[in-house]
């Protein structure tokens, strides 16, 4: 289990045009580009105190946008390029389990525990 100032990392990415940095998502309301030597180079958030903690994430295959679900079940749309949330969309009325981006088209997979799996054209 965690202690302390344990946080959980729920998935790390690779920025597709940048594979010196990364992106982390973990169970908190913000979600982090990090380079190599574990430094924030640029930070996104849900933008509330409860609620909305992270719990999935995906990129874009460029890596242009970064997708999050909260445990709100709520989609964030945030930019890579300005730092800015761009878009939120309710996805789903149980617990998102995971999400993920089509590798050549602009459509996500989004699936949770009401048993549906989910496509959405961001």
């Amino acid at each position: 289990g965690a202690t302390g100032g344990d946080v959980h990392i729920n998935s790390v990415h690779t920025l597709p045009r940048n594979q010196d940095q990364m992106v982390v998502c973990n169970r908190t309301n913000t979600v982090v580009i990090m380079n190599m030597q574990g430094q924030i180079v640029r930070s996104f958030t849900s933008g509330k105190r409860e609620g909305g903690d992270f719990i999935a994430c995906t990129l874009s295959p460029r890596g242009e946008w970064i997708y999050c679900v909260g445990e709100d079940y709520i989609l964030y749309c945030f930019s890579t390029m300005t730092g800015k949330l761009e878009r939120t969309l309710n996805i789903h009325e149980k617990d998102v389990i995971g999400l993920t981006h089509h590798p050549h088209q602009n459509l996500l997979a989004s699936y949770s525990e009401d048993g549906l799996l989910r496509i959405w054209k961001p």
